[in-house]
């Protein structure tokens, strides 16, 4: 067998299976949710915003907070300026809005604000639940009654439903609206209703008082998120993944922002998955834990738009090599490539995409160059881009 053989064989497995999984998960994502009994407003929450120069956006999101449909006397929004330079107290602290500061030169970046703030926290004793915000992030009326709605039935850790704000502002926004359309409306919302643990997302995650309290904020590393994610799998906490607590985000809609931002989340998973993929394979196949074996495949899985270009690169070697290919490599790549385009399609339609966002599909093959120069340049630095 010819080294392009093997190489084709190898590739067509993998691929398949992690289309497979995709394909499950996003099967499941369409199954009847259980009926849920809408709770009164009960949870006492604290929103805390981590925030670091935030002035030009920080007033929308408070704007947005305050008028949130939930008893005033329930929520308290707390912004932690993280060493700002700019007018950024003076913005909060304009609307009414307790405004701590935190500066610590060494210690910077929102996962030891978090670790900074908790303890403060959990010392006034007057809250149930606690929210972390992004300062960019526009959360809909109804938010804190769905996240409400979830505790009361039980849940200790909650993450809401981000999508991108502007996805027809530009190429860069209308592709990363259809990563999250894949990611939430498919993979998210599957496991949530194979009653997997969802995945924790930067902003919208709220944990239960107990949570805090039993575990505090262990994540300091460039994707707290993720790192908080796979602690709490490791302690047998699921994530539950609320798709009626809608949160909107601002992304950099141009390239050098973009990069630095997805660079420090590409290098910053990758150091996830060396410090917590073995623990996570000898817990599930040791205790036959399905939730940490899920969550060591969400650790392996590379990006999409890399994911894509590996197919692309398989489909092309196994095109070249048609007639001498044997019958099953053809259908696993046939395969591969179906389950690839449907998987697509359902995640635009899911999420409801505008044209602008079908019309950037052009763009993509170019956009999957520059994600893969992005991972290149990061892995040849071997560091993530900066905090904030």
């Amino acid at each position: 067998m010819m080294v392009a053989d093997i190489f084709l064989v190898t590739l067509g497995v993998v691929v398949l299976l992690v289309m497979v999984y995709l394909a499950f998960l996003a099967v499941a994502s369409f199954w009847p949710a259980g009926k849920r009994q809408p709770c009164p407003p009960c949870s006492r929450f604290a929103i805390l915003i981590p925030a670091h120069n935030e002035e030009g956006q920080i007033g929308a999101t408070l704007d947005c907070l305050l008028a949130v449909d939930y008893p005033a006397e329930l929520y308290e929004i707390i912004v932690v300026a993280d060493s700002c330079t700019d007018r950024t107290v003076e913005e909060v602290r304009s609307r009414g809005v307790a405004c701590w500061q935190y500066e610590n030169s060494e210690r910077r970046g929102k996962g030891f604000v978090l670790q900074w703030a908790f303890p403060r926290l959990l010392a006034r004793g007057d809250h149930d639940v606690f929210v972390v915000l992004d300062a960019d992030s526009h959360v809909e009326a109804g938010f804190l009654k769905a996240v409400n709605n979830r505790f009361c039935q039980g849940a200790l850790v909650v993450q809401g439903y981000s999508q991108v704000r502007h996805p027809e502002r530009s190429v860069l926004e209308s592709l990363a609206f259809l990563g999250f359309a894949l990611n939430r409306n498919l993979r998210y919302r599957g496991r949530s209703r194979l009653g997997l643990s969802a995945n924790l997302m930067g902003t919208g995650m709220c944990f239960s008082r107990q949570i805090i309290e039993r575990f505090g904020w262990p994540a300091t590393s460039m994707v707290e998120d993720v790192e908080y994610q796979m602690f709490l799998l490791l302690h047998g906490i699921r994530v539950v993944f609320a798709s009626d607590a809608r949160i909107s985000v601002e992304l950099h809609s141009c390239r050098k922002a973009s990069a630095r931002q997805r660079a420090r989340w590409d290098m910053g998973k990758v150091n996830i998955r060396n410090r917590f993929l073995g623990r996570l394979l000898r817990r599930g196949l040791g205790r036959g834990d399905i939730r940490c074996l899920d969550g060591a495949m969400e650790l392996l899985l590379p990006p999409f738009a890399i994911l894509f270009l590996l197919i692309v690169i398989g489909f092309a070697l196994f095109s070249c090599r048609w007639c001498a290919c044997h019958p099953c490599l053809r259908y696993m790549w046939l395969a591969s490539i179906l389950l690839l385009v449907t998987y697509t399609g359902v995640g635009l339609v899911s999420a409801r995409a505008g044209t602008r966002v079908y019309r950037a599909l052009l763009s993509a093959p170019l956009f999957i160059f520059w994600r893969l120069k992005v991972v290149l340049e990061e892995i040849w630095r071997g560091r993530p881009g900066s905090r904030w």
